[in-house]
């Protein structure tokens, strides 16, 4: 331990995505220049003469897992201006540490996204899909001269944020949006036939009565509508709307419901006194009910109106909530000679 000078933090991408984990290995650079890893796992039998519990590690972008790798923060936003800042720390000696920026990389964010309504009841209508919102922007980070930035808000929720390098993306149909209708509810289920009348017993007996027929299965619900979805961009950038693929698709219909069970037949009557001083045999129990048809499946919901397209200046295009890292994004964009 006296002779480590510094500690170095080698990993194994140059970048990272936000939600991923970063393999990190550490090295400890000793007096005489040499390199001597700390190790990720530990065997009693040949234990190493360095471990990564040797290191207190700590960052504000991670969470840093037994094994020396960092499980990186999900919000996109959270690191877009300082990137994944990962510390390790001798713990022996405090003054022995190093600290490294991993930028960050969007090339594994999702960029398709399906919103539905909600389904309809036993039978009844799907909901509309969801009223989304999505505002477009391209911006400039410590880490991209020109960096996507798309807010979606869907109904009333709070908006969530995708980024990208403005470079690398298609100029048109990249982010797809789409808010579909609710599925319609499953039609009701027919009602069960009644049971057939039991025979009379006599000499000869009386044969059980046929079980009536099963009810018919209700008719599924229909589709609900396609939402509504409006794409804001920036007055000097409206172009920007080409890279939504808006979709309204209406929801599919419900199932029919299912077709009622046949009732049971009548048992038979029961054979009694004699015949010629014979026994009467019993007779045959009654046929059963015929099963009801299923309901007819519910038509699909409409599709809904074309996307709206809304221009703004870049300072308003995400509304006037933003937050704090997004807006210094603007505010440098703003700067920008």
């Amino acid at each position: 331990m006296a002779q480590i000078r510094s500690i170095r933090i080698v990993t194994a991408y140059t970048r990272a995505c936000p939600g991923a984990t970063i393999s990190a290995n550490y090295e400890a650079v000793l007096a005489d220049g040499a390199r001597v890893p700390f190790s990720r796992s530990y065997d009693k039998k040949h234990p190493p003469r360095l471990h990564v519990v040797f290191l207190d590690r700590e960052s504000p972008d991670a969470v840093s897992q037994e094994d020396g790798d960092w499980v990186t923060e999900r919000d996109p936003l959270a690191t877009v201006s300082t990137g994944f800042r990962l510390t390790a720390t001798l713990r022996a000696d405090s003054r022995i540490t190093n600290t490294v920026v991993v930028p960050p990389d969007y090339g594994c964010v999702p960029h398709t996204f399906v919103f539905s309504g909600e389904p309809g009841g036993p039978g009844e209508a799907g909901e509309p899909g969801p009223d989304a919102t999505v505002r477009l922007a391209v911006v400039r980070s410590p880490f991209y001269d020109k960096l996507l930035v798309a807010g979606i808000q869907v109904g009333l929720a709070q908006p969530f944020y995708v980024l990208q390098d403005a470079t690398a993306v298609p100029p048109a149909d990249w982010l797809v949006i789409e808010s579909r209708g609710g599925r319609g509810g499953t039609g009701t289920a027919g009602t069960k036939g009644t049971e057939g009348a039991a025979g009379a017993a006599d000499c000869p007996p009386q044969p059980g009565g046929p079980g009536g027929n099963g009810g018919n299965g209700g008719p599924g619900g229909a589709g609900g509508r396609g939402g509504r979805i409006s794409v804001i961009v920036p007055v000097d950038n409206p172009f920007l709307a080409g890279m939504v693929s808006a979709r309204s698709p209406g929801g599919p219909g419900g199932q029919g419901g299912a077709g009622g069970a046949g009732g049971k037949g009548g048992k038979g009557g029961t054979g009694s006194g004699h015949a010629n001083n014979r026994r009467c045999a019993d007779a045959a129990d009654g046929a059963p009910g015929q099963t009801g048809n299923v309901g007819v499946t519910g038509t699909p919901g409409a599709g809904g109106p074309r996307s709206l397209v809304v221009t703004a200046p870049a300072k308003e295009v995400f509304g006037l909530q933003v937050p704090a890292e997004l807006g210094s994004l603007i505010e440098r964009l703003q700067r920008r000679p």
